[in-house]
């Protein structure tokens, strides 16, 4: 199984810890976020690819062409258009079953180990504020029927977490902006996807994300108690 990391980011909300280093690179107990990132990837792994953008130069001086034994390549990404549209620029590195995350979620490699299994799954946790994030609507056996991105009134509070495994017939879809928000996004990838394959719904018990300067000292006292 692969990796795909989207990297590309440039942190405005992280900002001024990002003014010289993407936020994939912002320290946590002395270590780049990413590196955690990655230490929660099943076993299963073979090699990553990442997809970089504002201050790549940074990531590639840190991690070269390997990282603990793992081949590492890079897809670079001109501008931000979204998740799906991120993930569609490694398409010609991808060959296999995938896990896909992002640089700036800590995931939970229990939980990636078990959706692994699947040729599709959907990682997902509650949160007290669904708004700002994809709702997970679930059919009669636990599948995904649905993904709705930052509704304006949610159906639930169970959420994405922004990591997920595919398979490279993902790519077939026909790319399509969500009209609502303006951007590609993954859960409406997703949610076409699962108009026709099971999707398997997999709950998380661990998701540490970085978005604001405010979370470097929350997450650094999470990740010392894990």
């Amino acid at each position: 199984m692969q990796a795909l990391i989207l990297a590309g980011g440039e942190g405005k909300r992280l900002r001024p810890l990002t003014d010289d280093k993407p936020k994939a690179m912002v320290l946590l107990n002395g270590r780049p976020l990413i590196e955690y990132v990655i230490d929660e990837l099943p076993d299963t792994v073979s090699d990553i690819v990442m997809s970089v953008g504002y201050r790549d130069d940074v990531l590639r001086a840190h991690f070269g062409d390997s990282w603990n034994g793992r081949p590492i390549r890079y897809v670079q990404q001109e501008g931000q258009f979204g998740t799906w549209y991120a993930m569609r620029l490694a398409k010609d590195f991808i060959k296999e079953k995938f896990i896909m995350v992002q640089c700036d979620d800590i995931g939970d490699k229990k939980a990636f180990t078990e959706g692994s299994k699947y040729d599709y799954s959907v990682f997902a946790m509650h949160e007290e504020h669904p708004e700002r994030y994809g709702v997970v609507e679930q059919n009669e056996d636990g599948t995904l029927k649905c993904i709705v991105e930052k509704p304006e009134h949610p159906s639930g509070n169970f959420v994405t977490t922004g990591a997920w495994i595919l398979s490279p017939d993902a790519f077939k879809v026909e790319l399509f902006k969500n009209d609502r928000l303006g951007e590609y996004f993954m859960t409406d990838l997703v949610s076409e996807i699962a108009k026709i394959k099971p999707v398997h719904v997999v709950e998380q018990n661990q998701w540490i994300t970085v978005t604001y300067p405010e979370d470097v000292a929350v997450a650094e006292t999470l990740l010392r108690t894990a």
